[in-house]
């Protein structure tokens, strides 16, 4: 199971790089034509702003599946080692809540929305969000398989 999630958190970062260059293209472009031919375009800003949103939301599950992602480890310092497995149990299982919860609110927004399209690339909503809830369903699913990984472990066994 943890191989096939690495090689999921793998394609994440792939298709997360390819966004990432998308950006640093559409922004270069962007930057080219206002300062050079003094013209911008609305359809590179749109696909910089949707290239944004999809770096993001794919490395999320990334980041929490390396337990990359920004903690806040002030309180967890100062617990033992029992604690500190509890409370990494209780954290992950929040954040699959949370993202079970976006995934819920993504359906109903999609419900009435599903084919609205963007002003610029007239791309529908559908679309828009593929990225968003590939993002967080892989969040969800990474969570979930750290809370089972962590209870696995009794003092220190797999």
């Amino acid at each position: 199971m943890q191989r096939f999630l690495k090689k999921m958190a793998g394609l994440y970062e792939f298709f997360g790089i390819i966004f990432l260059l998308m950006l640093f293209l559409s922004v270069l472009i962007q930057i080219i034509m206002r300062n050079v031919f003094n013209a911008g375009s609305i359809q590179l800003e749109e696909l910089a702003r949707f290239s944004l949103v999809s770096l993001v939301f794919l490395m999320i599950p990334v980041l929490t599946w390396r337990n990359q992602h920004i903690i806040v480890d002030i309180v967890v310092l100062y617990m033992n080692e029992e604690m500190k497995r509890w409370f990494s149990v209780i954290t992950q299982l929040l954040v699959m809540i949370f993202g079970l919860y976006v995934l819920n609110a993504i359906v109903t927004i999609m419900e009435f929305n599903w084919n609205v399209r963007t002003p610029a690339l007239a791309m529908p909503n559908v679309v828009f969000y593929i990225p968003i809830t590939l993002g967080v369903l892989a969040m969800c699913i990474f969570s979930l398989a750290s809370v089972i990984i962590t209870l696995r472990k009794q003092g220190g066994t797999q």
